[in-house]
């Protein structure tokens, strides 16, 4: 097709059904996000509204979306693209109805959605996976077991799989608990003689399973048998089942062997605490979910000092913003470490040498290159970022920082105006401060 006879709605439109006839369903409900704004000599242009999100589609799905408008065009397509306002952004394809319009489980929490979850290296295939299971349940990775540390979004897949579910079949069957509420709902039908009533539920009135924190099963015989049979009707019956633990099968204490087998019958894999990049997306993502405005410098400051998993980063949020409204205080970063003073550990005094060896481990260089006299871009810039952290990081003089670089402290002053200039608008450089911000953080 000519370029006067494309117009950038199709050409993305057609480029996304490419990739869902591909079998990239989890793929295009992110590519759902971006605008296609115009198509012009060869160069298909989409609006985004975060900036972090450009860059993680840019890593991550480039060059399925290049495969995919080639295909669709004929030739290559070089895609740009253009920052626009929140709320700009419309739906590529026809939107699905939305979720709280559909009557749903009970038990599923409609705030746990695919859209709702931010997806980054430590969380990427769990996360694809999990969608895989919600567009056909029963037929991908059955069972699929996600394990993890506490409070790293293995609970709100669980639910995601569920509410995607019946946003796609209202009819269809969900069943969402914990495996503590399962132990108790067979003692009480043994107990009270139900156990008919129990096993109808669980098998035959039920479509997909959704077993939260499964490792707690382990050394309660009686209802391992139990769900053992449960698990075996379900899967005969091409019926989804899903888990969560805090670890593998085969390390869960007590767990019979038979149980580990079924479990591996599928996909087993693992959440990661997030990095710096996806903390970053996560506070934003739950920042404008709230209404509230947060500025680079705040989001920034509560991910290098909260990075233990998502819940306390969501919760240090609320914390910070639940001041900021009652007291009308500004969100800044003073005011974050103000509020969150017992959640940042005591920062250990640095010097200039422990900065030097973090930033050329970060940046694959020898400490003796920023000492050095080696004017290539890369090193400058790491020679550069060194001295102003040195500078905002230490007590240090000018002249001492000076010295340990071999350089006078007139080429130092230059060097902290440069990156303290730079920072406000080079979001790749933020980026790179915040990492070592945080490695910092943990010499």
């Amino acid at each position: 097709m000519a370029d006067s006879t494309v117009s950038a709605r199709n050409l993305w439109q057609n480029a996304l059904e490419q990739l869902r006839n591909d079998g990239q369903p989890y793929v295009v409900s992110q590519l759902m996000q971006l605008q296609p704004l115009s198509y012009e000599a060869g160069a298909l242009t989409l609006g985004v509204e975060d900036l972090f999100f450009r860059d993680w589609v840019d890593d991550h799905y480039s060059e399925l979306m290049g495969g995919a408008l080639t295909r669709v065009i004929g030739t290559a397509v070089k895609v740009l693209w253009q920052k626009v306002e929140k709320g700009e952004v419309t739906a590529a394809l026809p939107p699905a109805p939305p979720v709280s319009h559909l009557r749903r489980p009970a038990r599923l929490n409609d705030r746990f959605t695919f859209e709702t979850y931010v997806v980054s290296d430590s969380n990427q295939l769990p996360a694809a996976a999990a969608y895989a299971v919600a567009e056909s349940p029963g037929r991908a990775y059955n069972p699929l077991f996600i394990y993890g540390g506490t409070g790293l979004g293995k609970t709100h897949l669980l639910h995601a799989i569920g509410n995607r579910i019946v946003l796609r079949n209202t009819s269809a069957r969900v069943l969402y608990l914990s495996s503590e509420e399962f132990t108790n709902q067979f003692i009480e039908s043994v107990r009270d003689q139900r156990m008919t009533e129990f096993r109808r539920r669980f098998r035959e009135e039920c479509d997909v399973l959704l077993i939260d924190d499964i490792q707690f099963l382990g050394k309660k015989q009686e209802t391992q048998n139990e769900f053992f049979y449960t698990f075996n009707a379900l899967h005969q019956m091409g019926k989804a089942v899903v888990m969560t633990s805090d670890t593998v099968p085969s390390e869960i204490p007590g767990l019979e062997d038979r149980l580990r087998s079924r479990f591996a019958m599928g996909l087993i894999t693992d959440v990661h605490e997030p990095n710096f990049e996806a903390r970053v997306a996560i506070l934003k993502k739950k920042g404008a979910a709230d209404g509230v405005n947060l500025t680079d410098k705040v989001t920034h400051f509560i991910a290098r000092h909260v990075a233990k998993n998502v819940r306390e980063l969501e919760g240090a949020l609320i914390k910070v913003t639940a001041v900021h409204a009652l007291t009308g205080q500004p969100l800044t970063e003073e005011l974050c470490a103000q509020v969150l003073a017992d959640m940042i550990p005591a920062a250990k005094a640095l010097d200039t040498e422990a900065i030097q060896r973090e930033v050329a481990r970060y940046y694959k260089l020898a400490v003796d290159e920023l000492r050095g006299e080696r004017r290539v871009k890369h090193v400058a810039h790491a020679r550069q970022v060194a001295m102003y952290l040195c500078r905002t990081l230490t007590a240090a003089s000018l002249p001492e920082i000076g010295k340990r670089f071999n350089k006078d402290h007139s080429t130092v002053l230059t060097s902290v105006r440069k990156i303290e200039n730079l920072k406000d608008s080079d979001a790749q450089l933020r980026l790179e401060l915040g990492e070592l911000n945080h490695k910092l953080a943990t010499v």
